[in-house]
C-alpha cells in the first residue's frame, strides 16, 4: 500500500530521473504505475489509475489536489508552504542532487 503524502515527496526524484534518464522517462509514460512501484518500492491497489502528462513548448498541465472529506481544499500546513514559497526550482534542484548521487 502507500501513503499519498509520501508518494507527493518523491516525485521530485522521479521527475528529475525522468528528465536524466530517456528510457526510465519512457517506461514512465507507457507503464507509469508498475515504473512508480517498482522505484518506490510500494504496491497500488488495482483501483488505482495513474496518468502521466508530458508538458510541450505550448501545452501545460495543471494538477489539482483531491478535495477533502469536507468537500472543500485544505490549507496547507507550514512546511507545505515553505516547499512551494520558493517555486519550482528549490525543491527541483534537491531532487536532482538526490538523483546525480544515486
Amino acid at each position: 500500500m502507500y501513503e499519498q503524502n509520501t508518494l507527493h515527496q518523491q516525485m521530485p526524484v522521479i521527475i528529475a530521473k525522468a528528465s536524466k534518464d530517456e528510457a526510465f522517462r519512457e517506461q514512465l509514460l507507457n507503464n507509469p504505475k508498475a515504473v512508480l512501484e517498482g522505484a518506490l518500492d510500494i504496491t497500488f491497489t488495482q483501483e488505482v489509475t495513474i496518468q502521466v502528462h508530458e508538458d510541450t513548448r505550448t501545452t501545460l498541465h495543471l494538477v489539482l489536489p483531491v478535495n477533502s472529506q469536507e468537500g472543500m481544499l485544505r490549507d496547507l500546513s507550514d512546511a507545505e508552504l515553505e516547499r512551494v514559497a520558493g517555486g519550482w526550482p528549490g525543491w527541483l534542484d534537491n531532487a536532482v542532487k538526490e538523483v546525480n548521487n544515486q
